[in-house]
């Protein structure tokens, strides 16, 4: 594990683990900063039931560090979810560490996951967040005694990121305008001062 790998050999041995659930993978290297260093990102689509099995083989690769598990609704002409689960991986070197972007499709009649706290207990939060948020039923977490994200008393199967006929009541969306802009705030800096 104390081998570093360059983008294309990690995209390689995803693929050869994954097999026919990796359904697309292609590396993006985009430069950043004012010194533009470069910074590649792995994108992978795989199958939704190969999410686990993927994170494990991540792992094999190099501990990867999750960034987060983001998710949007395709809109109402779509009956999916796009799931992403966003790693960091660091080889401890300059210019070695590359984000790793499995995504898939979760079906918005079937939202359920696996969880992977099982891997990385650090992952509760954001798959409480995505079940929140989203709707989606993450296999193995447990319950939460209360929500984290949403008020108490947001209404059941309500999901602020669906984009479907449930929204959000009327009666909980603030016009956070109504008291009127701020005074006597100071401006800005600018950025040369």
């Amino acid at each position: 594990m104390d081998e570093i790998y360059t983008p294309a050999e990690v995209a390689e041995k995803l693929k050869a683990a994954l097999g026919d659930s990796m359904l697309d993978s292609s590396i993006r290297v985009r430069a950043e900063g004012v010194k533009k260093r470069e910074n590649s990102n792995i994108w992978i689509t795989i199958k939704r039931e190969a999410i686990h099995f993927a994170v494990e083989e991540l792992m094999k690769i190099r501990y990867p560090h999750l960034s987060c598990i983001s998710g949007y609704d395709k809109g109402a002409k779509d009956p999916n979810l796009r799931i992403q689960y966003i790693f960091s991986l660091y080889g401890g070197i300059e210019n070695t560490e590359c984000m790793v972007i499995i995504s898939f499709d979760l079906p918005k009649a079937d939202p359920h996951i696996p969880t992977i706290t099982d891997l990385m207990e650090g992952a509760a939060f954001t798959e409480q967040e995505k079940r929140e948020y989203l709707g989606i039923i993450v296999d193995g977490l447990p319950e939460a005694k209360h929500r984290f994200f949403l008020p108490q008393d947001f209404p059941k199967d309500v999901y602020p990121l669906r984009k479907d006929e449930k929204r959000i009541p009327d009666s909980m969306i603030k016009d956070l305008w109504a008291c009127g802009r701020p005074e006597n705030r100071p401006p800005a800096p600018l950025e040369d001062e």
